[in-house]
């Protein structure tokens, strides 16, 4: 018997319970879906025998118009005034009326209307948490507004129904016009506390208190309760607006870490893909488990955070995970083999961590370290103090001082000492460098996955020579040598063998005559590529000319691109490469500029390599660590991490959607 087409608008929860859709009520099933459908009556705008309709879930959890809760109204018409009024109970003995004007039409009548409400929430203090926001959708109707039994209060909130199109085009009017300002100072507020992860409680420490009351005496600071409701209203709607992003998606790649402190877990997830020709990397979920966690219970918290965000599985390319048992099972559950990565900056991480164990690099640490803290001279010539099991700072410490130790009457080292220390550096030198490449200018940035291998590669290449002026090394250091030359080629063959790994190096325009250790592995990947391009190259090229055959206006600059491509094509024709097909010609050609994005190199190529293109945006958006490099090698990273576990567990979520937007999300 075929199923009922009532389920359509239902999940099941159990035998007895399912959930409805589109108001997200509990409903009892009884063995039969009687209940359902007297339930779907309550939906009259709902035809249930019309099957190309599309469920929008939660699009009916809310009131669509609360004005007839009040008994009264509220119009808005284009080329008309915007009236808001704020009707007060009759105990309060006071009126108050505000109005905001707008003539220039529906987008910023709508943004007026959002402006007061965000103004509203910020006077009046919504007094309970807001509901939750994991089952917004992408076309959802963004409402903010207090339960029912806050009716009572003397405020007004405006509620409106908008689908996504007029919602982004309200977000962009709503960012031109002006605020009060106390609406900007409660988004700076809530940009601090979420941008630095900081605990809700730092507002009421007294000295942050006094720092801004010396700047506005007027403004209050709100309760942490208050605080968390403001920002949750913004998560809600940052939910809602990334929805319908992934939607709108063809691939994406996530990354995930688990850090353990002496009480929980903290499973971190984060999404990575192209807006524009932008790379963006968003933290979506930090969950809370317990630290004798198993497989299930990640897998669960995985597919949660996907169904939240509206990420179709399929969607996603692989997951970059830190070398965890637990971590690698449930991906490889989730996605299969075929969808787990490696985190490349942990196994930089390891390696270092076995050069600073070693007793030969930590005496000579040592004997600086206590030189420094004991010497006046050191001050003077600013030579840094590392920290300790940190190997950039430690590198940096010995570097430093054996620049500077010939200013120096007292040596802390040893003639034989320095020339170890010297010889120490110049294995450490290359893979430190890799480190800094990795790390970038933020703790918030994660390095390209296409980097790994030409990384990889060239520290090979350095290690490999020999010494410049030394015909015999010292013991430790040629040992130590050896040791990270094993290390690496073990992470370059597996890497190499990850197919995601070699087409992000493959279609990175940078790295495209890179070349791989492997011959029958290289040989392998460009069949792959040759296959692919048979079944899609002229989909790829038909799809690239509509493209430009619908973009507005003429571009000058396109056109004389494709001038000169084909120019250099006549001019370097011959009979051997007059048949030269899309792939051949991208990999004959010269690598491009290493210090330019990849995305920015594919828009000029685009046109002559359509298919590469379109393969390329599924790769090119992959991380190489599962964390920001800077957290694990950096302190200021390090703090970073320490100031996820003080964060309010019921209010960490919202923190950390909000933590990674920008100041045009914010509106500041």
């Amino acid at each position: 018997m075929a199923r009922s087409k009532i389920w359509k608008y239902y999940d099941k929860i159990d035998q007895s319970t399912a959930q409805c859709q589109l108001c997200e009520k509990i409903i009892k099933t009884c063995g039969n879906t009687s209940n359902l459908m007297k339930h779907m009556k309550t939906h009259p705008q709902i035809d249930v025998n019309d099957n190309e309709s599309v469920v929008v879930r939660g699009i009916l959890k809310r009131e669509p118009n609360l004005s007839k809760h009040r008994n009264r109204k509220m119009r808005v018409e284009r080329g008309y005034a915007v009236k808001i009024e704020k009707l007060v109970k009759a105990e309060t003995d006071t009126d108050a009326v505000n109005i905001i004007e707008f003539v220039d039409g529906d987008a910023e009548a709508h943004a007026a209307v959002e402006s007061v409400v965000a103004e509203e929430t910020y006077t009046n203090w919504l007094g309970q948490e807001t509901e939750s926001a994991e089952t917004v959708s992408a076309g959802d109707i963004i409402e903010f507004e207090p339960k029912h039994g806050q009716y009572q209060t003397a405020q007004s909130v405006v509620s409106y129904h908008i689908n996504g199109e007029q919602e982004a085009e309200n977000e962009n009017a709503d960012c031109q016009l002006p605020r009060s300002p106390r609406v900007r100072y409660m988004d700076r507020l809530a940009y601090f506390v979420c941008r630095d992860k900081h605990p809700l409680h730092i507002i009421k420490g007294e000295g942050f208190q006094e720092l801004i009351g010396s700047q506005n005496a007027e403004l209050q600071l709100p309760r942490i309760e208050q605080l968390g409701n403001y920002i949750n209203l913004k998560a809600q709607k940052q939910v809602a607006h990334l929805r319908r992003q992934f939607n709108q998606m063809e691939t994406l790649s996530l990354s995930c870490s688990l850090s353990t402190t002496a009480e929980f877990s903290y499973l971190e997830l984060a999404a990575h893909y192209y807006e524009g020709i932008n790379r963006r990397s968003r933290t979506l979920a930090v969950d809370v488990l317990p630290n004798e966690c198993y497989v299930g219970s990640i897998v669960g918290s995985l597919e949660r955070a996907c169904q939240q965000f509206d990420i179709d599985k399929s969607k996603i390319v692989c997951i970059v995970c830190r070398d965890n048992q637990l971590l690698k099972e449930a991906v490889t559950d989730m996605l299969g083999r075929q969808g787990y990565m490696p985190c490349f900056a942990q196994q930089l991480e390891s390696l270092l961590e076995c050069v600073l164990q070693r007793f030969e690099f930590t005496a000579l640490c040592e004997k600086v370290r206590h030189f420094i803290m004991t010497s006046d001279l050191c001050t003077e010539l600013k030579l840094p103090l590392d920290v300790r099991d940190r190997a950039l700072s430690s590198y940096d410490m010995l570097e430093r001082y054996l620049k500077l130790q010939h200013k120096m009457q007292l040596n802390a080292l040893a003639a034989d000492e320095l020339d170890l220390a010297s010889e120490l550096l110049a294995v450490l030198t290359p893979i430190i460098s890799a480190v800094r490449q990795l790390c970038g200018n933020s703790v918030r940035s994660y390095p390209y996955a296409s980097n790994v291998l030409p990384i990889l590669f060239t520290i090979l290449n350095e290690l490999k020579q020999p010494l410049v002026g030394r015909s015999r090394p010292h013991q430790f250091v040629h040992e130590l040598r050896t040791f990270v030359i094993r290390k690496l080629e073990e992470s370059y063959n597996s890497f190499e063998q990850n197919p995601h790994m070699a087409f992000a190096s493959l279609l990175d325009p940078r790295f495209r005559n890179m070349p791989f250790q492997s011959v029958p592995l290289m040989t392998k990947y460009m069949t792959q590529l040759y296959t692919l391009y048979e079944e899609r190259g002229e989909a790829a090229a038909a799809e690239m000319a509509a493209k430009q055959a619908s973009t507005e206006g003429y571009n000058i600059w396109s056109a004389y691109s494709a001038l000169a491509h084909e120019k250099y094509k006549q001019s370097t024709m011959t009979t051997e490469n007059e048949s030269e097909d899309e792939i051949s010609s991208f990999f004959n050609a010269n690598s491009s500029c290493l210090q330019t994005e990849p995305l920015l190199l594919w828009q000029n190529l685009a046109q002559f390599h359509p298919f590469l293109q379109s393969l390329a945006m599924k790769y090119l958006h992959i991380p190489a660590s599962a964390l920001p490099p800077a957290r694990l090698f950096t302190d200021e990273g390090s703090e970073t991490s320490d100031c996820l576990a003080k964060l309010e567990e019921n209010h960490m979520n919202n923190m950390v959607i909000m933590s990674d937007c920008n100041k045009e999300e914010w509106n500041l």
